[in-house]
C-alpha cells in the first residue's frame, strides 16, 4: 500500500479534481442502485433526491468510507470526507453530522475487513471487495449503527470521542476512565506539534478550505497532529466550546505581519496551568 503521507496526499487531489468525482459518484450511485435491488433498502420517490437523508444515503456514506479507506487509507479517507462536507453549500447540521457519523462507520468496516483479511482482500476482484462491504454496511444498518435520518439525535464527534474516552489522553497522562471534556483535563493544554513544536492546532473546516498549495506545504505537520490524536481531527465547533470553557485552546484572530504576510485565524493550545 502506498505511504500514509502519499494517501493522504492523493486523497486530497482526488476531491479537488471535479471530473474525478464526478466520475466516481456515477460509480457510487450505480453501485447504490444495485445493491438496493439485492437488499432492498429504503429510497426516496423524489427524482433527483432518491439517496437523500434516508437508508439509501446512509448505506451510500458508509460504502464510500470504506471504499476511499483502501483506496487512500485511513487518513485519506478522513481528510477527503472532511473536504467533501465542507465543500456541500449551507450543508444542515443534522445532514453533515449523518453523513459523517456514517462515513465514520465505512471506516470501521474497513478496519474489521482489514482484520480478518489482510492482504488478501486487494487480491479479490473489484465485484468480490464491493460485495464484502456492502454486507458489512446493511450489517451495520440493520443493527441499527448507521443514522438513517438527519433528526437521529446520536452526535458524531469523532475526535473527543477517539482521544479524550480512551484511558490515556494526549499528553500521556493515564486516568484510568473516560477523561471529562472540561477546563483542565481536555489534554490539550500545552500540546505542541510532534514534528515541528508549534502549538496550532489544525481543524477540519480549516483543512478543507485549504488550497492545493497550502495543503502541500502543511500536510506532515498535519499528518503529525492526526496521528497525536489517535487519527482523528477536531472541528471548529469542537474546540471553540473548549476555548469557551476556560479550557486548553484558545483562538488567534487573523492578522498581518511585518512583511505584509495575512495570517488567518486559527486555535493554538493555551499553555498548561
Amino acid at each position: 500500500m502506498l505511504n500514509f503521507l502519499q494517501q493522504t496526499s492523493d486523497a486530497y487531489k482526488f476531491y479537488k479534481d471535479k471530473n474525478a468525482q464526478k466520475n466516481y459518484n456515477n460509480e457510487i450511485v450505480n453501485k447504490t442502485w444495485h445493491y438496493q435491488k439485492k437488499f432492498g433498502f429504503e429510497t426516496s420517490s423524489r427524482q433527483g433526491h432518491e439517496f437523500w437523508n434516508n437508508e439509501a444515503d446512509a448505506f451510500k456514506h458508509a460504502f464510500i468510507g470504506a471504499d476511499m479507506y483502501f483506496k487512500y487509507g485511513d487518513m485519506g479517507s478522513l481528510v477527503g470526507g472532511i473536504y467533501h462536507e465542507n465543500q456541500t453549500p449551507n450543508n444542515p447540521h443534522g445532514e453533515w453530522n449523518m453523513d459523517s457519523w456514517n462515513n465514520n462507520q465505512g471506516r470501521e468496516i474497513a478496519r474489521e475487513i482489514q482484520k480478518e483479511y489482510g492482504d488478501n482482500f486487494m487480491k479479490l476482484s473489484q465485484q468480490q471487495r464491493d460485495d464484502i462491504i456492502a454486507v458489512k454496511v446493511m450489517q451495520k444498518m440493520k443493527d441499527g449503527q448507521l443514522i438513517t435520518n438527519p433528526s437521529d439525535n446520536r452526535k458524531f464527534n469523532g475526535f473527543f470521542e477517539k482521544v479524550f474516552n480512551n484511558t490515556a489522553n494526549i499528553s500521556g497522562k493515564t486516568t484510568g476512565q473516560a477523561a471529562p471534556i472540561d477546563q483542565n483535563q481536555s489534554g490539550l493544554f500545552d500540546y505542541t506539534n510532534p514534528l515541528t513544536g508549534s502549538n496550532h492546532i489544525y481543524t477540519r473546516e480549516e483543512v478543507g478550505s485549504m488550497s492545493s498549495d497550502e495543503f502541500a506545504k502543511h500536510e506532515k505537520e498535519i499528518d503529525a497532529q492526526t496521528k497525536a490524536f489517535n487519527g482523528t481531527m477536531p472541528t471548529n465547533g469542537d474546540l471553540q466550546r473548549e476555548a469557551m470553557t476556560g479550557g486548553g485552546v484558545v483562538y488567534v484572530n487573523s492578522y498581518t505581519r511585518s512583511d505584509g504576510t495575512e495570517v488567518k485565524g486559527y486555535y493554538r493550545s493555551r499553555p498548561g496551568i
